[in-house]
């Protein structure tokens, strides 16, 4: 796996945001399916999470105390999938998976704007693992 963890960049003037690669050895409808799945999801982002992959869908995620959710604003099937989510009582952030097939496998990255989360870095060598150590039904 290579993952390039960037300090966080500028939007603009005035926007934070964080920006996380990585190249997996997977196909980009494997990585579609891990970060659209519930179950998939739960292997990599957070132990509990709630997703109607739909735009409009909601999603919550829940890693112990803390909690997100939001609402799904993007989604083009193997390419662009893109939700807002916050904390309660925290201002929201967007959230822009975008996957592209390449030789060796898929670049996937992850815009969060404004940074909000940080977390991306860990999650997508989990991700990797996931896709890489996944169980065949």
């Amino acid at each position: 796996m290579w993952l390039r963890d960037e300090a966080p960049a500028q939007a603009d003037e005035r926007t934070p945001l964080v920006e996380r690669e990585t190249l997996v050895e997977a196909s980009p409808e494997e990585v579609w399916e891990a970060i659209t799945d519930e179950d998939r999801l739960e292997e990599w982002l957070a132990p509990e999470v709630e997703l109607d992959p739909v735009e409009g869908g909601e999603i919550a995620v829940r890693d112990g105390d803390d909690e997100r959710s939001g609402t799904v604003e993007t989604v083009e099937e193997n390419e662009r999938f893109a939700f807002t989510w916050s904390r309660p009582g925290e201002d929201e952030s967007f959230v822009v998976f975008t996957i592209e097939a390449i030789p060796a496998g898929t670049r996937v990255r992850v815009v969060e704007t404004p940074m909000a989360f940080g977390g991306w870095a860990p999650r997508l060598a989990r991700l990797e693992y996931a896709l890489r150590f996944a169980l065949i039904a």
